[in-house]
């Protein structure tokens, strides 16, 4: 979305930017300027001036929740003013296509959340103590399902749920909590201001990891009373993964063939792969090769894939049978 190695601005490339004071006598004093190898924004010189940049429509992907997608940018806060605890001068919002997201505002020592819909809308949620002006910092903001996650140079820092904010009326005529796929960089408020020094953007979709059962048809001997069977991921996740399994009867039946179960599987971040205990309940019967089935639903954090797999038990009992023959005396 932008290349600051290009020596230009972001509405240069694929963003639009505004700037205004709302205020009489309406003078802007914000400004933005291209200083290799970096875009400074600041608006720290008149509190009152809004600033910032929107990616252009025709360059923003579409954001989904369930397929995942990440913001990456580089950014440095040389330095903030704030007259109110519930603002900032420099603030990051990112939006779905279904209008859910997050706002974070950049303090000097903290990067926090603007609560949403409710009472208290745009008030100070959870925050993460960050020292934003030491360095240029590459920020990476990814969201999959109801969760985001902030890193700071691959350092987790702050993690929450997903919100709206369409409770908000704006007096403007585009409300921009109402746009689905928006991306906003800069300050949105007339409490606050900043000088940011912003480096590359970009957006990953389709993140999210995959849970698929590692095979979808498994032939278990009956002497096998324990095994384990494994349920993958196709990627690592940053997030926690989970899916909820249950084992159920097909032609074997649930308590004299196998032992029912179900539960819910737990991929933390990092990891794989998970495994279900399997057991079987062999008898001395013969009887014909039976099945059981595992069936996968319910994945938050990820996509579900392959979800079904079917065990078939194979018979080892052996038909005794005591077989007379007359004996006849001629």
């Amino acid at each position: 979305l932008y290349d600051s190695s290009l020596g230009t601005t972001p509405d240069q490339q694929n963003f639009s930017y505004v700037a205004l004071n709302p205020q009489p006598p309406f003078t802007v004093l914000a400004s933005q300027t291209y200083s290799a190898p970096v875009t400074v924004l600041n608006t720290h010189n008149q509190l009152a001036d809004y600033a910032g940049n929107t990616v252009t429509s025709s360059a923003m992907p579409t954001l989904t929740r369930t397929a995942g997608f990440q913001l990456s940018l580089d950014l440095r806060l040389v330095t903030e003013t704030h007259n109110n605890n519930d603002r900032a001068g420099f603030n990051v919002l990112l939006l779905t296509e279904d209008l859910y997201g997050v706002e974070l505002a950049f303090w000097a020592d903290e990067i926090w959340v603007q609560e949403g819909n409710g009472a208290q809308l745009f008030t100070h949620a959870e925050g993460a103590a960050y020292d934003t002006t030491a360095a240029m910092t590459r920020y990476e903001l990814m969201m999959i399902g109801d969760t985001y996650l902030l890193t700071a140079d691959g350092m987790p820092l702050l993690t929450g749920p997903l919100r709206q904010y369409t409770d908000w009326i704006p007096t403007l005529p585009v409300d921009p909590y109402e746009v689905p796929s928006q991306l906003f960089l800069g300050d949105n408020t007339s409490s606050a201001g900043a000088e940011v020094w912003l480096g590359d953007v970009s957006i990953t979709t389709d993140i999210a990891p995959t849970v698929s059962v590692a095979e979808t048809a498994v032939t278990l001997p009956e002497t096998l009373t324990q095994t384990t069977f494994t349920v993958n991921l196709n990627m690592t996740s940053p997030l926690t993964t989970t899916v909820q399994y249950n084992l159920s009867s097909g032609t074997a039946v649930a308590g004299e063939d196998f032992v029912a179960s179900s539960g819910t599987l737990t991929f933390t971040p990092g990891s794989l792969s998970q495994t279900i205990n399997l057991a079987l309940l062999p008898d001395v019967l013969p009887e014909p090769d039976e099945t059981f089935s595992l069936q996968l639903s319910n994945v938050e954090n990820g996509l579900l894939g392959e979800s079904t797999a079917v065990f078939t038990i194979q018979d080892d009992d052996v038909a005794n049978f005591t077989i007379f023959l007359p004996f006849v005396t001629r």
